[in-house]
């Protein structure tokens, strides 16, 4: 493609009349004959154009073989941003716009903001959404060559803690039984996730990832242990420290705090307020599975 032709494409692109570019530096005659090949524009000209279009000079006279280089480094400002700054929808945004859409690393930032998104709506208790998130990010890992089992052994742990609620809701693409997930132990959720499974199957004979001692996620776990003990007063304590704590509860385990909590309440005999937390679980429970 010839330096004239990319400028009018570019110009077009970005929905630019010929007068919008020209401005006041050069006339749009100029510019016409500039993108209708008949005119070759000075280099400061060029810089100027290159400046108005957001692209570097280098792209407009880059030959055809390096212009996806060129393209790629001008879209990998934005994406990296986006991406560093947690911003994952907008990140996603720009891989699936990108002209370098099946580039390696492109993809795989693309799977890791999908991922992003996932745990975002996982968050907000919006199950099934999170779900066809999960998926498409684990789609996005096998479009690349890099290393993604961090990104397939996050997407299980969650789908794993969702059919703790739902066993309607599970991946199109994996089966999320057979994953390793040692890989996701670095997430604190995922590690919560692991913990939390394994003493509701009662699988307690298998290697469990550490929790931050002082956290929500552990005041769970060690609620759940004092439950198997029955000491359900010394459970209801942690319980509580997680519904004041100032750290953000995801709606689905909130849904399960509600669960021990009612559980709690009816074994000490607070009948009120085990129907009180059977209210708010049925309630959060409606939410997330509409």
């Amino acid at each position: 493609m010839k330096i004239g032709e990319k400028i009018k494409m570019l110009r077009t692109s970005k929905l630019m009349t010929q007068s919008e570019l020209a401005g006041t530096e050069i006339t749009r005659n100029m510019l016409s004959r500039i993108e209708n090949g008949a005119a070759q524009p000075s280099l400061d000209t060029l810089r100027y154009i290159a400046a108005k279009l957001n692209v570097s000079p280098g792209f407009l006279l880059a030959e055809a073989g390096d212009e996806k280089i060129y393209l790629k480094h001008n879209e990998m400002n934005g994406i990296k941003t986006a991406y560093l700054t947690g911003d994952y929808r907008i990140c996603r945004d720009i891989c699936l716009n990108s002209a370098s859409g099946s580039d390696d690393e492109v993809q795989l930032i693309l799977a890791e903001c999908t991922l992003g998104v996932a745990v975002e709506e996982f968050s907000k208790g919006n199950l099934h959404a999170s779900a066809e998130y999960f998926d498409m990010a684990i789609q996005a890992c096998g479009t690349t060559i890099y290393n993604t089992d961090h990104i397939l052994a996050m997407a299980a742990m969650y789908f794993r803690y969702i059919q703790q609620i739902s066993a309607t809701i599970s991946s199109n693409y994996i089966d999320e039984a057979e994953v390793a997930v040692y890989a996701a132990f670095h997430d604190p959720f995922c590690a919560y996730a692991a913990n939390f499974i394994a003493l509701r199957d009662e699988a307690l004979n298998v290697v469990l990832p550490e929790l931050r001692e002082d956290g929500i996620f552990a005041s769970h776990i060690e609620a759940m242990k004092y439950m198997r003990k029955g000491e359900y007063a010394l459970a209801y304590e942690n319980l509580h420290r997680i519904l004041i704590s100032d750290d953000p509860i995801p709606e689905p385990m909130m849904y399960f705090v509600f669960c021990d909590l009612e559980v709690c309440c009816r074994e000490t005999n607070n009948f009120k307020g085990a129907y009180e937390y059977s209210i708010d679980k049925i309630e959060l429970l409606q939410k997330m599975l509409s």
